[in-house]
C-alpha cells in the first residue's frame, strides 16, 4: 500500500502519513506531480492510461503521480517518469515550473517540465498504467491543455503560458 505524507497549506510535512485513498481533513493536501516532457522540435509526449485506472480511463495524458512518504515532489517526478515509460530523467534537465493548490481534491500539483531526446518505439511502458504513447505538436499539447476539464483552471493557464515560454524561447 502506498503511503503519502500529509502537507499543510504552506506545502510543508504536518508529520501525518496517510495510505493511498484516505480522506483528508480540510487543510491537508497529498503532493501530486505532474511533466510536460518535449524535445527540441517542440513536440510533447503524452502517455494513454490504462483502461483500468479510475482516474481517466484510457486517456491521452502528461505524465503524473504521487510523491509516496519521505520523497520530494522532484524525487517524485523522476520515479513516476522511469516506472511509467521507462524514460531516465536526469535531475539537471528537469525543472519545476510552478505548484498549483486544488482545494476540491486535497491536492498539491508540482508541475515540471523536461527537455529530453525520447523514441516511442525505444519506451517501456509499465503495465497496468500505461498502454501507449505519442508525441504530440506544440499546438496539439495547447489544445489538449485547453480541454482539460478534469484540471483547475490556474493549471491550465499556468501549463499554457509554459509552453508559451518554451515556445518563445525555441524561436529566439
Amino acid at each position: 500500500m502506498e503511503q503519502f505524507d500529509i502537507l499543510d497549506i504552506n506545502g510543508n510535512s504536518t508529520g501525518l502519513i496517510a495510505d493511498k485513498g484516505t480522506q483528508l481533513n480540510s487543510g491537508q493536501y497529498y503532493l501530486g506531480v505532474h511533466a510536460y516532457i518535449y524535445n527540441q522540435s517542440l513536440e510533447f509526449l503524452l502517455q494513454q492510461r490504462s483502461y483500468d485506472k479510475t482516474f481517466l480511463p484510457g486517456g491521452w495524458d502528461v505524465h503524473l503521480g504521487h510523491v509516496v512518504a519521505g520523497e520530494t515532489s522532484k524525487e517524485g517526478i523522476i520515479r513516476e517518469i522511469q516506472e511509467e515509460i521507462g524514460l531516465s530523467a536526469p535531475p539537471n534537465n528537469i525543472y519545476f515550473s510552478g505548484r498549483i493548490v486544488w482545494e476540491y481534491y486535497h491536492h498539491m500539483i508540482d508541475v515540471y517540465f523536461l527537455k529530453a531526446d525520447f523514441d516511442i518505439n525505444h519506451l517501456t511502458l509499465q503495465r497496468g498504467e500505461v498502454i501507449g504513447a505519442k508525441a504530440v505538436s506544440k499546438d496539439d499539447m495547447l489544445a489538449l491543455v485547453s480541454n482539460m476539464y478534469y484540471r483547475p483552471d490556474e493549471y491550465r493557464r499556468h501549463v499554457a503560458c509554459e509552453i508559451g515560454r518554451l515556445s518563445q524561447l525555441s524561436n529566439e
